[in-house]
């Protein structure tokens, strides 16, 4: 078992840092700092591989820089993991409040996961849900499922290293944020897992990014994005009933 921790960071985001850094040390938990993508004054149109359309099927409206940059930086995360030499990446973003006894959680399950050769691209550690699930085992009180419907949510995912090469080679054009696009993709090939309850919550830190966009967001939004995300939410739950019950 070889496990590299990462954390997404703007290089602005100091305070953010420094509290992610103190919960991580208060695990005795070594990482590597990602300098995020800082995508607040981009203009998406002109971002490589963007692809508006899409954008508007899948989420009723274009997408914000923030959100594009957020996307760069899982990518940049996901790279540098792939390209180093450990079995399994930790991404978290710096936001992050970690349960008691994380790593020996996090540990635990790895060790399960590889002992009993079970599929696993991705691992999520943020959802309290278990929709569309199958139970595997318990390990210390958190329930490790099978999530045919992968929750959404990119604070805290554990990616196994031939997960994390299957979703970068598969990635051409860009038109969800990456959490619906991860969510999409896991439910798409039924090898994406859960712990429940969660593992890493939200700090509650002020959000630099969250904090600048919010007049940005209203003004995007189309009225008509509640009939996109109800496209999107039942393809991927159907999705996930093929793989539960092999259809």
């Amino acid at each position: 078992m070889n496990l590299n921790v990462y954390v997404v960071n703007l290089d602005a985001s100091t305070e953010r840092l420094a509290q992610a850094d103190l919960e991580l040390k208060n695990h005795q938990i070594q990482y590597q700092r990602i300098s995020a993508v800082d995508g607040r004054q981009f203009d998406v149109h002109a971002q490589a591989g963007y692809h508006s359309e899409k954008a508007h099927y899948y989420t009723g409206r274009d997408l914000l820089g923030s959100e594009v940059g957020c996307y760069l930086s899982h990518k940049k995360a996901l790279e540098q993991f792939v390209a180093s030499g450990a079995d399994w990446g930790l991404i978290l973003e710096d936001d992050l409040k970690l349960c008691a006894d994380f790593k020996a959680k996090i540990l635990e399950t790895i060790r399960y996961i590889e002992d009993q050769n079970i599929e696993c691209d991705v691992l999520n550690l943020v959802s309290n849900k278990r929709k569309i699930s199958r139970q595997l085992t318990t390990i210390q009180g958190h329930d490790l499922l099978r999530a045919y419907y992968f929750p959404i949510s990119a604070l805290g995912l554990l990616w196994s290293k031939a997960g994390a090469q299957a979703f970068l080679a598969q990635l051409h054009e860009l038109y969800m944020p990456i959490d619906v696009e991860i969510q999409k993709w896991a439910s798409q090939i039924g090898r994406g897992l859960s712990l429940v309850p969660a593992l890493v919550k939200i700090s509650g830190a002020e959000s630099d990014i969250d904090a600048n966009t919010i007049v940005m967001k209203k003004d995007s939004l189309r009225v008509d994005k509640f009939i996109p995300k109800q496209r999107r939410m039942w393809g991927n739950k159907w999705s996930a009933f093929k793989k539960k019950y092999s259809l």
